[in-house]
Parts: C-alpha cells; structure tokens; sequence
C-alpha cells in the first residue's frame, strides 16, 4: 500500500475525537494497510488512524515482533504496571520515563 505522512503535535485532527468505523469495505482495508506500512517505516510500535489524518478508531501495533490492528478498539488496561521509555511517532525524538499498564486486552461486549 502507501507510507503516508506522520501528523505532528499540533494538528487539530489530532486533537479531535476519533469516529467509530461503521463500513468494513476496501477502504477500511487500505486504511489499515497504509496504518500498518507507514508505522513499521517509521519505525515504530503503535499508530492511529488520526496520525495519518483520518479521523477514525483504528489502531496498528508491532509489539515483540507481532503486527496486528483494531478497529473500534475498547480496551481494559491490567492492574500491573510497568515503568519505562514512551515516544510517540506524532512527537519525534522525544521520549520520557512513565508508568503504565502492563498489558490490555480487548475488552468482551
């Protein structure tokens, strides 16, 4: 598919509220392609569909070498945690010490 430019902190669609897919077509399957191309170029270990420019809930990861995505990720975060280095391919070069859950999974409905 295609590498598509990285949206930098600033850009309003990063600071708008992602819409839920509702068409499973073509588009959504290019979308995540591209999602999935333009992290792994990057490189990096997660990306969302507003930091390509599209205002949807879609998610890519690459994370111990497994590359997947969601659409209409809902999430529940493990009790353990974890501390240590998170970037954000949106904040290049820029890194900081955190904690955070240790895992998620996807949430049943």
């Amino acid at each position: 598919m295609a590498i598509q430019p990285i949206r930098l902190f600033g850009d309003p669609v990063l600071r708008s509220k992602a819409i839920e897919v509702v068409d499973f077509d073509k588009e959504l399957r290019t979308l995540v392609a591209d999602l999935t191309d333009t992290m792994l170029e990057a490189p990096g270990a997660g990306l969302a569909a507003p930091q390509i420019g599209v205002g949807l809930r879609v998610f890519t990861w690459n994370v111990d070498g497994e590359v997947g995505h969601l659409v209409n990720p809902d999430l529940t975060l493990s009790v353990d945690e974890q501390d240590g280095p998170e970037g954000c391919l949106s904040l290049p070069d820029l890194t900081y010490d955190c904690r955070r859950a240790l895992s998620v999974v996807r949430s049943e409905e």
